[in-house]
């Protein structure tokens, strides 16, 4: 049965590290700060799991089209931000799964998530929070977990918190009802510029290279955020229920998360159809 050992900063920062990124961003996002602490980047590794193909990508169809190179362009970003914060080019793994079906693929990502852990042989997976809105983030933490809670090794798991603030919450950030003996922070205060900097080279996801773009997918105020605070990360186990550590909370989370997952993209796609709708009648007025 594999063990758990209660993980500081301080250990977190020396040891070999596989993070698991469904899409190019993810992981300076959720772990860009601790990246640029750590002793040794050569040990720091990698995998992205999906080819980035769908961001950005258009809310309504009609509004507009995918750039072509989109795949091509994402992987390259990736390769100058991890050099930037001095991550080898051989510890990336791009398996190149189509964005946003992951869980269609997710036994192929499984076998192959699972080769890379043996492979690389980390002392810590960090994949990314169990109840995240994007459906390629929850289906890469519950293949890490499914890998580790069948191995009978000391090896670790962090589930890294980028998108905390939830609306539906009493607190408004869901890493409120986490017990402290599970929760994890890293002061990476030193680092916010050279974190937001790393950031700022995914140009495809902060700046608008699209016509029908009215704005970036990471605005000024996410990387502000995502720079200005300490880096935040859940010690999971993942032989118990993925509720359970919210203890008394869990069924406000989960039904918060569901909520959630299933009315933002609704959400958007109405805001989104109001204003086209807007400068349609806009257009056929003049």
């Amino acid at each position: 049965m594999i063990r758990y050992r209660k993980i500081n900063g301080e250990f977190l920062l020396s040891q070999r590290l596989l993070i698991i990124a469904p899409h190019m961003d993810d992981e300076i996002l959720g772990c860009g700060g601790s990246i640029l602490l750590h002793e040794d980047k050569s040990q720091i590794h990698c995998v992205y799991a999906t080819d980035g193909s769908r961001s950005p990508a258009p809310l309504l169809p009609w509004t507009g089209s995918i750039d072509s190179n989109i795949v091509e362009i994402r992987r390259r970003e990736a390769l100058r931000v991890m050099q930037e914060v001095g991550v080898p080019q051989e510890n990336l793994v791009f398996m190149n799964f189509p964005d946003g079906a992951l869980s269609r693929n997710i036994r192929e990502f499984r076998s192959r998530l699972g080769d890379e852990i043996a492979r690389i042989d980390p002392s810590i997976v960090l994949a990314p929070f169990r109840y995240d809105l994007h459906s390629d983030h929850v289906a890469a933490n519950r293949c890490a977990r499914a890998i580790l809670s069948r191995e009978n090794r000391d090896r670790s798991l962090l589930e890294y918190i980028v998108y905390y603030r939830w609306r539906l919450i009493g607190s408004g950030d869901v890493r409120s009802m986490i017990p402290a003996s599970k929760f994890l922070t890293i002061n990476t205060k030193s680092v916010a510029a050279r974190k937001s900097s790393a950031i700022r080279r995914y140009r495809s996801q902060t700046e608008t290279p699209s016509d029908w773009q009215d704005q970036p997918i990471l605005t000024a105020k996410n990387i502000a955020d995502r720079c200005g605070e300490d880096e935040s990360f859940l010690l999971s186990n993942p032989n118990e229920p993925l509720s359970q550590v919210f203890g008394k909370n869990r069924y406000r989370v989960v039904t918060a998360y569901f909520l959630q997952r299933v009315g933002k993209r609704r959400k958007d796609q109405l805001v989104a159809f109001l204003k086209w709708l807007s400068q349609f009648r806009g257009k056929n007025d003049a």
